[in-house]
């Protein structure tokens, strides 16, 4: 994964646990958008990903997130995910619960045309750290 440029959004980026991650806290106009977690990966062990999470819900459905993912998949190598936490954005988290398959929600339909290719929808409990449903998209 390369650098993201984020200056389009007000951005605090903070080292994460590891050297290879970064925490980043991302705004519009100084109203929080949402949140970032970055892992650049350590081949040939472990791969990139991304993981957007906390996002406000007046800001789904607009140009900044399109904007967003766009910024994500340029910076991602082939094999890379991206997971995006769902539990905020009403119309997709009604319409997995109604059984439509991931990649024909708003959310799957807004990440495949932004270049990824959705794989599923997961949650797993890991003791607080795993965050919300979400989907999981790879670059292909």
């Amino acid at each position: 994964m390369r650098e993201v440029d984020f200056s389009p959004f007000g951005a605090k980026i903070a080292r994460g646990r590891f050297p290879e991650e970064l925490n980043v806290e991302l705004s519009i106009g100084g109203e929080r958008f949402c949140r970032v977690k970055i892992f650049k990966g350590r081949p040939p062990h472990y791969g990139a990903w991304a993981e957007v999470f906390h996002i406000n819900p007046s800001f789904i459905g607009t140009q900044w997130e399109e904007r967003l993912y766009r910024l994500l998949s340029d910076a991602m190598d082939p094999g890379d995910v991206l997971y995006v936490e769902y539990v905020d954005d009403a119309e997709t988290y009604k319409a997995l619960y109604r059984g439509v398959p991931p990649q024909e929600t708003r959310l799957g339909k807004l990440l495949a045309k932004c270049g990824f290719r959705v794989v599923k929808d997961w949650y797993f409990p890991e003791g607080w750290l795993e965050g919300g449903p979400k989907l999981q998209a790879e670059k292909p």
